[in-house]
Order: structure tokens, then sequence, then C-alpha cells
């Protein structure tokens, strides 16, 4: 039996001629009725009844309040236009909300529940109806949407994705019927999605036509997705924003570094809103003391925000003056000056984030952290020494690590229980250990352990000694444990690109080296002139080399060993990867210049021996070795 919900509103124009039609862009919504036929097998009068309700009191008015027209409804949904995609989405959500909230209390009951699909784009319009591909895409979008939600194409995700309010899940592009070419699919709603990650997964491989290679495409690209829904989800992260270095308005250039670790600060404490995606430090800070238009750095960073300012020091009292601003317009969406004389910057930074996450329509993730020994004043004290090393810590020479390590023993002297500064000493310990540089070994291993360890006691949301306590595990060949340590930096920040770099790096140690690929290219993403991003390269390119893919994996090093010269395995695996791939030339070119730059290690039996180590005894390991060695023998006529 069908059950005419409403009856079909005409537009408020004059009537066209009969048989009349034309074209007109607009936005068509499509809602059907979840279980129908089911609910009115049971009980006709009923389901009528309740829905009928639902459409009078519920659809006709949000329709109405956001300028739609009902075109026609049918016994189990309805087709409506709108003249543009933010009133068919806002619609479409408020009738969502609604119903839900309307059966909140029904106890018992089966609740009528909307799948509902929206498209832009044209529709040929008569005086009866509409008709289109745009019509038929919006038909299939609402088949593909749970019960209670709303998914949109990807005309009407582009129109609306910058606007704070709402929130996306990529659902992937799937083949629908009838429909020549791909639709990509968004799920968007007022509120953060969680998405389970199995059916998330199905919608990136339904549709699939190659049966012989699926089971081996989807092992490898499971295991990664499945490593990105457990580091952060599926909550969308659609505000992305880069904090500019502080300018340093005092008229000595000590104070600096002041300016930095705020910079630096404020970018970490970013991550506590939750669709922020902040752009690393590392990339920021190459626009120091440059003269740029924040539309032109949006469009480079592909940022839709930026946050910049200026710090001033007088006596005890530290003052900023910070403003947000929207890179697609240049326009500042606030503008405000922070004074403090205070024991700690986390007063500055919570004001600041509060203001921030109003203007982005945002909600900040509660922080646990306590207060800092110290005050901003210049005086060494413990919140002093710890931006003082923070600052030295942006720049990745031996120098400016040492400077760093110094300035957190002496904050830790005064501070023993500051968990920020022992994640740093022992992030520094560890990075100096790993690149060979001031004379560090086994005691300072031991001694980042312990350093790491106890601040994540103090204090779990430390994400540098989480990221540290995986570069010891790393250093005594438990990558197990190594990426445990990352995947926890990165669940608390999900921003930090550094630590995605690591992951991969574990991942090629424990065979999964397709899925490190992935996971460096998000490092590179998240930081694209990250002053390591050399370092991100290079992970990527061993991955390549560990796959056997040598051309790419040449590609790869040539761009690491162009960024990072003073890398000497860079340089190493560079080589041997264009040996392997038969650039004999190159590849001597390649040779001459490692021993150029690194005379005491590019030696055979010195490599031999290194790769020897504890860290690297694992089969994967080996046989990527193995083939360097390989390479390089080749290389050197050996």
């Amino acid at each position: 039996m069908t059950i005419e919900l409403v009856t079909a509103r005409k537009a408020p124009t004059a009537v066209e001629p009969a048989g009349a039609q034309r074209r007109r862009s607009m936005a068509v919504m499509l809602a059907d009725v979840v279980d129908y036929s089911r609910m009115m097998s049971r009980s006709e009068d009923e389901t009528h009844e309740r829905l009928a309700g639902h459409t009078h009191e519920l659809i006709e008015p949000t329709v109405d309040k956001y300028n739609g027209r009902i075109v026609r409804s049918m016994g189990d949904g309805l087709l409506v236009e709108f003249s543009t995609a933010l009133d068919a989405v806002r619609c479409a959500l408020d009738i969502q909300r609604g119903l839900a909230a309307r059966q909140a209390d029904e106890k018992g009951k089966d609740r009528i529940q909307l799948r509902i699909g929206i498209n832009f784009g044209d529709i040929l319009v008569d005086q009866r109806d509409i008709y289109g591909n745009s019509v038929n895409i919006a038909a299939r979008l609402e088949a593909l949407a749970s019960p209670g939600t709303v998914c949109v194409s990807q005309s009407i995700y582009d129109q609306i994705r910058a606007l704070p309010q709402f929130f996306f899940a990529d659902r992937g592009g799937r083949r629908v019927k009838n429909i020549p070419t791909p639709v990509h699919v968004y799920e968007v709603a007022y509120e953060r999605i969680r998405v389970p990650f199995l059916r998330w997964a199905a919608a990136r491989v339904s549709g699939t036509t190659i049966a012989s290679t699926i089971g081996a495409f989807a092992v490898t690209c499971l295991a990664s997705l499945l490593m990105f829904s457990q580091l952060h989800g599926t909550v969308a992260r659609t505000n992305k924003i880069v904090v500019l270095p502080f300018k340093n308005l005092d008229a000595s250039t000590t104070d600096t570094y002041l300016a930095d670790a705020i910079t630096d600060d404020l970018t970490t404490e970013l991550t506590r809103l939750q669709r922020a995606w902040v752009i690393a430090a590392g990339t920021a800070f190459t626009y120091r003391d440059k003269p740029g238009d924040p539309r032109q750095i949006g469009r480079e960073l592909k940022v839709r925000y930026a946050l910049e300012g200026s710090v001033r020091r007088a006596g005890p009292l530290v003052q900023v003056n910070a403003q947000l601003i929207d890179t697609e317009s240049g326009t500042n969406l606030w503008a405000n000056s922070f004074a403090y004389e205070t024991g700690s910057l986390l007063d500055l930074q919570d004001h600041m984030l509060g203001r921030i996450a109003s203007s982005l329509n945002d909600e900040v993730i509660k922080s646990d952290k306590q207060h800092e020994v110290g005050t901003l004043a210049a005086d060494h004290n413990p919140l002093d020494e710890r931006l003082r090393a923070m600052a030295a810590n942006n720049i990745p020479t031996a120098e400016k690590s040492l400077e760093a390590r110094q300035h957190a023993e002496a904050g830790l002297k005064a501070d023993p229980d500051n968990a920020r500064l022992l994640g740093l000493l022992a992030f520094k310990l560890t990075s100096e250990v790993l690149n060979g540089w001031n004379n560090v070994g086994d005691a300072e291993v031991e001694q980042a352990d312990l350093a790491a360890r106890k601040a994540i006691s103090l204090d779990p949301n430390v994400r540098l000694a989480h990221h540290a306590l995986g570069w010891v595990h790393r250093l005594r060949g438990s990558h197990e444990a190594a990426l445990a340590s990352f995947k926890q930096a990165i669940k608390v920040d999900p921003n930090f690109a550094a630590a995605y770099a690591q992951a991969a790096n574990e991942m090629v140690f424990l065979g999964d080296a397709k899925g490190a690929v992935a996971m460096a290219d998000k490092a590179a993403e998240l930081s694209p002139k990250d002053p390591s991003f050399g370092v991100f390269m290079w992970v990527k390119g061993r991955a390549q080399f560990a796959l056997g893919e040598y051309e790419g994996a040449a590609t790869t090093l040539q761009e690491a060993a162009r960024l990072r010269p003073n890398l000497w395995f860079v340089h190493a695996w560079l080589t041997a990867a264009l040996a392997l791939c038969n650039r004999d030339q190159q590849a001597r070119q390649a040779l001459e210049e490692f021993r150029k730059v690194h005379s005491t290690r590019a030696n055979l039996d010195w490599i031999g021996k290194y790769y020897a180590e504890e860290q690297y005894q694992n089969p994967t390991a080996q046989k990527a070795v193995a083939q360097l060695l390989t390479g390089l023998k080749k290389t050197s006529g050996k």
C-alpha cells in the first residue's frame, strides 16, 4: 500500500507550459525510510501515523527553513531540490538529528530512520518532476548511506569542506548501477564520525574487479589502514592550520629563543583541537624572517588557516600579539594581545587555544598538564631552560643537539620531575646516538631509557618521551616495541610528522615495507618543508629498496642525499640502488661523493660491521643489507 506523505509542492514561480523543459544547477536530496516494507507489514496504521507525524511536524518545516522544494513524495521517501549545497546538507542533518531526538524515549518500537543522499549538478525540470544523472547519483548515494546518516557526492563536499561546522568521513570511490564512472562518497555530520574499521576498509576496496590479486592487496592495505585506524580513528581533521614563526620584537636578539619556543609549544597544543590538522613546526620555521602573504603560504602548504604573531618581553612580563588568518581570503578571523606574568605558558596557550577553537567551531581536548617550576623571566630557571632547549632542538646539527641537551640537563637540576624536560633530554640523547654525534654510546641509551620512562610515568602525554623510548627499543633490536612506542607518540599527537617517519622505519624492519611507504608519505604531507624532510625521504627510499623497487628507491634517495648530505647511510643505499638498476655511471658518481663526504665510512668492511649490530638482526633487514652490499661491491669493483 502506497502512502502519500505530502503533496508535491510547486516552486514559487509561474508554472511552465505543459511539456516545457529547462535545465538548472541544483542540489538534489533523496531520502528513503529504512525497513519501510517490514514496518508496514507489521502495522500499517501505526507506521503511517508515526511517519506522517514526523513529516508534517519535522521534515516539511525543515525543508521550508532551508528554502527547499519537495518535488515528489513516495510512501517510503521523498525527493527535494535546493538552490545551494549548504542548504541541502543543513536540512538533511537537521532532519536526521530531529528524528533521533523525537524518538529518543520510544522504547520497544521500531525507530523510523532515513537514509539520505545529496548531489549537486544539472537537472532537467518540467512541470511535474526533475530528472537527470544528478538525480540518479543522489539515489545511489542514498542507497550507500547507513541508517540515520547522510552521504554526499564530491560536488557537495567540494563546496562545504572548509566550513568548520561539518565533519566528514571519506567512504572512497564506489562503482554504482547505471553510472559509468566511480562516485566518490563522503559521510557528513555535525559531530565527529567514528566509522568501524572493517566497514571503512570495505568501502575502500569494494568494486574491485581484479580477483586474482585482491587477496594480497587486501592483506597489505588493510594492515596499513588498521594502523591508521588504531592511531587516530577516522575522525575528520578538516581544520588545516599552520603556526607561523612568532616574531621577537625585543631589542635583544637573545630572546629569539622565546618566540621560537612559543611557536613550537602552540603547534603542539593545537593538536588538542579535535579537528585540527597542524603543519609541523619544522616546516613552519622555514618561513622565519621571510615576508609572506598568508594567502600564498596557504596555497603552498594547502592549509586554510594561519596563526601568526609577535613576542615582547619587558622584565617579568611577556606580551604576545596574535592573529588567526583565513588564508583563502586573507582576512583576520580574530586578533588579540595577551600579557602574562606567570609561572607557566599554559595560561597563555589555553587562552589562545580557546579563541582558535571558538573561531573554527572546534572542541578542545582537556589536558592534564601541570604548571612548571619557573617563570618566563630570562634567568635560566627550569621553564626558561626548556624554552631554550626547544629552540635549539629545531635545528638538526650536532652542535645544536648538544646545546639543547645541556639546557634540558640544567633545567632538570632545579626541577627533576619536569616531564617535558625529561622527554626532551631522552629525545636528544637517542637522536645523538643514532646520528653518531657528540661521542655518545650505550651509557646515553640507558640514560635516555630512564628519562623517557620517568617522563611517561609523570605525564603520559609527552610525545617526545614516547618517541625517544621508540628509539631506545630500536637501538636494542626490539622493533615491535619500538613501533608500539612510535604509534603511542602519534596517538598523543596525530600531527607528529617525525613519529610517522620513524614508525615507517620500524615497519620496514618488521616486513611491511609497502605500509612503510604510505607512512613516510604521511610524514611528508604533515611537514612538507621540514628540516628532517631528507630523513622522511630516506625512510621511504629504504622501504622502496626493501621492496626491490630500485628505480623508485634511487629517485627518492637522491632527494634524501640532496637534503641531508651529512647522513652517510643515505649515500650508501643510494649508491647500491643505482647499481642494482644498472645506472652504473651514476652509481660510480654517487660512490665518489660518498667517499668525499664520509671517507671513514665509505668502506665495505665498516658498513658490514655496522649492519651486524643487534638492531639489524632480523630477516627483513638482513635481506635488504645483503642487497646493499651487493650493490656497493658491484660499484666498487670488489
